[in-house]
């Protein structure tokens, strides 16, 4: 039924318009996170893979952190984007949730809790223990997965 549901809200944003022009920094792009919401701006980190601390680390200097998707529609808006671009359907990202302080207890980079019964969560997922604690989306759904320090992926910085 979780599936089901989940598959549901998905079909019905990506039929939902992309929202209104927003002030995104240069390289950003705007995202559509609700009708309440004001839009999100993202970049798409795609000149060097980087581990998940340095993807940070990356995006900090800019002035941003990892990307949070957890508001509204956002997460469905960024796998609507990846799906749109061919250069981006075979390749993972980072982003900014972690359960390397606490294991188990996964919070964004802002400290706010990770819903973990959310359907954005890869069935199965979060898993790895130890050895699997930073937030990352894998290609083909894009779906939150706990991914090693480790492992190179692009990132995705949020305004």
């Amino acid at each position: 039924m979780k599936a089901f549901l989940c598959l549901f809200a998905l079909g019905i944003f990506l039929h939902m318009h992309e929202g209104q022009a927003s002030l995104c920094p240069p390289g950003f792009e705007s995202f559509y996170v609700g009708p309440e919401s004001q839009d999100a701006c993202l970049k798409f980190a795609m000149d060097v893979k980087r581990d998940w601390d340095t993807a940070r680390s990356y995006c900090m200097s800019l002035g941003f952190d990892l990307a949070q998707l957890d508001e509204g529609n956002l997460h469905w808006s960024v796998i609507s984007y990846i799906r749109s671009h061919p250069e981006m359907l075979n390749v993972g990202f980072h982003i900014g949730c972690t359960d390397e302080v606490n294991e188990g207890r996964w919070i964004w980079t802002d400290g706010r809790p990770v819903n973990m019964f959310s359907c954005h969560w890869y069935p199965g997922q979060p898993d790895g223990g130890n050895q699997e604690n930073y937030g990352c989306l894998y290609y083909d759904d894009f779906m939150y997965n706990s991914c090693v320090n480790g492992e190179r992926l692009y990132a995705i910085c949020m305004f």
